[in-house]
């Protein structure tokens, strides 16, 4: 697909980036993405970008404070926050000192204990609309469907294309899952009845996808590589056609990263001007945020839920921010 006439077009001298090289696949040339928006390179359907400047208002943390139980057991405290997730106020965390996957109820005086994971160190942990979580063991080598109270209901794997599974995301609207395999480098796309479908950056099917793979998220029906070892993140579609990058010569030591409803795209770095934020669908562009710098080493984990932004820091605990402006609904 070639860029509309409504994107301004900049040839790339020299060796190409690989956001000039995804513009390449697209268009037959290279272009610099930067004024080019995911909508006119590809059509993908996402809700219109907030111009502002973004800022980030703390409202809540989680950290050493002892939770009530929510169904019975004994007492909660957080111990190593590896993954976050929320929903609806309801924040799900995997604690490594707890051993599997922990639910806390909005008013954050209560928890309990969902699922115990043999390898609780994953930050793949991801929580749909329908509260359904899905959640990486790295000892199982396999994604595991959970019930909002806990209870196993579907496994996706496969030991030859995930002997390593790092992250998951759900996309294509929470109706697709992807599995990201941090020593093949590669994306398993599973179906609704457990099979995989798809593998993305095989060197079979298909061009590499990261060299590093060190974090996913769905976005519309695409879905965001964090690539640790390029230091960048970037967009593919689900036929692992790169859509373009951000980040590429801003991020430090990215570890983990979200996106928002509107496409914008949050990623720790270990920056000691905060976070840095992909404006939705304007490739190469992008901003520094501040947040608390106490636990800005430490941050393990992203995850957006509406206009509330959950930043995991280990043993740090979890801290939860406004996000202004927020999506436009």
């Amino acid at each position: 697909m070639g860029v509309s006439a409504n994107c301004e077009q900049h040839r790339v001298p020299g060796e190409p980036g690989r956001a000039a090289a995804a513009a390449a696949l697209l268009g037959g040339v290279f272009v610099f993405l930067q004024a080019c928006s995911i909508e006119e390179l590809a059509g993908i359907d996402m809700p219109e970008v907030p111009d502002d400047d973004v800022s980030l208002a703390l409202i809540a943390t989680i950290g050493s404070q002892t939770l009530a139980p929510m169904f019975g057991g004994g007492r909660y405290q957080l111990g190593y926050a590896a993954a976050v997730a929320a929903r609806g106020g309801s924040v799900f965390v995997v604690d490594s000192a707890a051993g599997g996957v922990v639910r806390i109820d909005p008013s954050l005086t209560r928890a309990e204990l969902l699922y115990p994971l043999g390898d609780p160190t994953t930050r793949g942990l991801h929580v749909t609309r329908d509260l359904l979580i899905y959640v990486v063991d790295r000892q199982e080598r396999a994604v595991i469907e959970l019930s909002d109270t806990g209870a196993p209901r579907r496994h996706f794997s496969d030991s030859s294309l995930l002997p390593a599974p790092v992250d998951l995301a759900l996309t294509n609207w929470d109706a697709t899952l992807v599995v990201a395999d941090e020593l093949t480098a590669q994306l398993v796309v599973f179906d609704s009845m457990g099979g995989p479908t798809a593998v993305l950056g095989s060197n079979i099917a298909g061009p590499r996808i990261a060299s590093t793979m060190q974090a996913i998220s769905g976005g519309g029906n695409g879905v965001y590589v964090l690539d640790g070892g390029l230091q960048e993140v970037v967009h593919f579609d689900l036929a692992g056609r790169p859509l373009g990058g951000y980040g590429e010569d801003d991020l430090v030591a990215p570890v983990a990263m979200t996106v928002d409803e509107c496409g914008r795209v949050f990623v720790a770095d270990g920056h000691p001007q905060g976070l840095f934020v992909g404006l939705g669908g304007v490739f190469g562009h992008g901003m520094r945020v501040p947040f608390d710098a106490s636990i800005n080493p430490a941050v393990t984990d992203l995850w957006i839920d509406g206009d509330e932004l959950y930043v995991a820091a280990g043993a740090a605990g979890i801290q939860v921010y406004l996000v202004e402006p927020g999506c436009p609904r």
